[in-house]
């Protein structure tokens, strides 16, 4: 029967056809790539951040209002402005980074939609001869929250 179904396909033309760029598909994050999502009361990172970064315990988060544009620093816990931001001894895990006031401020300067939440991938960067993460939230990820619709809560 099998056999039978592959004799009788339907020749088909190609005309018309158009190659869909593989490019259009790039904003989705891919198994594997650090990436960064904002919401407008927190920020969170995946696994694959913190093993981007050898798991660092503690960072420092640096935005640019210009370009959109997040950096992650890791640093000692005795720097001024770290954040521990891993959960667990053992099975070190990302925390969410809790702040209303983070996220109004960046959501404002970077004229970003509070009804959407944002995700970005992560590429490590060097300055100052030191390794980072570098999130360009310029071409991000959106969806529309799942609390959009809901004013009233």
């Amino acid at each position: 029967m099998y056999g039978q179904m592959m004799t009788n396909f339907e020749e088909l033309s190609l005309d018309g056809f158009q190659i869909v760029r593989s490019d259009m598909f790039t904003h989705l994050p891919r198994k594997g790539e650090p990436t960064c999502t904002i919401w407008p009361t927190r920020v969170a990172f995946n696994k694959f951040t913190l093993h981007a970064l050898n798991s660092c315990e503690f960072v420092r988060i640096e935005v640019n209002p210009r370009n959109r544009c997040m950096i992650v620093v890791p640093v000692s816990s005795k720097e001024k402005d770290s954040i521990r931001w891993i959960k667990g001894r053992q099975d070190q895990q990302i925390r969410n980074l809790e702040s209303k006031a983070f996220g109004e401020e960046l959501y404002k300067n970077w004229g970003l939609d509070k009804d959407f939440n944002y995700r970005a991938i992560g590429r490590l960067v060097t300055a100052n001869k030191k390794v980072i993460l570098l999130f360009d939230f310029t071409g991000a990820e959106n969806w529309r929250s799942s609390k959009a619709g809901n004013k009233g809560e």
